[in-house]
């Protein structure tokens, strides 16, 4: 009997099954729901600001001294703008009449709300009003000769909803994606 013999180490690749390969699966759809919801998010919110854009430029507009007349068919704050050399917005003065002809209360506007048209032109909330009924309201201001008004909603009303939830799906679709991207690395 020979003692000198080496011991025999058996040694084996492991299977298939038992390989943590199934952690990268997780890997690209983590990669696709982060980028997708990016996309979709990113749209949605540049879809609602060029809404708001055309909404901001069908405005009924018109130069100062000057009125307009709009149609308002929903009742709620409806918001004047002046666009047009911004010192002078202190000196205009803004009335507003419903369609029977009586006064409407207007109000400054405190806040400080921009807009800016597809041409450039910069507009600046001067004064609000509550419609309290749907019709015709006619709109004046005066005080300076330059510059031009418009009238309308206010333009955070008509953008903001939309862009906010464009970035709140931008936003849980990178954490989402993340996540799977995480959780394919800690599966490992």
């Amino acid at each position: 009997m020979r003692t000198d013999t080496q011991p025999t180490i058996a040694t084996s690749t492991p299977s298939p099954s038992t390989h943590p390969r199934s952690s990268r699966s997780w890997f690209w759809p983590g990669i696709g729901v982060a980028t997708l919801g990016l996309v979709a998010g990113l749209a949605l919110g540049i879809t609602s600001y060029l809404g708001s854009q055309q909404e901001i430029d069908g405005f009924a507009r018109t130069s100062v001294p000057g009125s307009v007349s709009m149609q308002v068919d929903e009742l709620g704050p409806q918001v004047v703008y002046f666009e047009g050399d911004e010192s002078v917005i202190d000196n205009l003065v803004v009335a507003v009449a419903d369609s029977n002809g009586t006064a409407v209360a207007v109000e400054p506007y405190e806040a400080e709300l921009i807009y800016e048209t597809t041409d450039l032109t910069l507009g600046r909330a001067i004064a609000s009003f509550d419609a309290e009924q749907t019709g015709a309201f006619d709109v004046e201001v005066s005080g300076t000769d330059s510059g031009q008004f418009t009238v309308g909603e206010s333009v955070a009303r008509l953008a903001l909803p939309g862009v906010l939830a464009g970035l709140a799906l931008a936003g849980l679709s990178v954490v989402a994606g993340f996540s799977l991207w995480l959780y394919s690395i800690l599966r490992r």
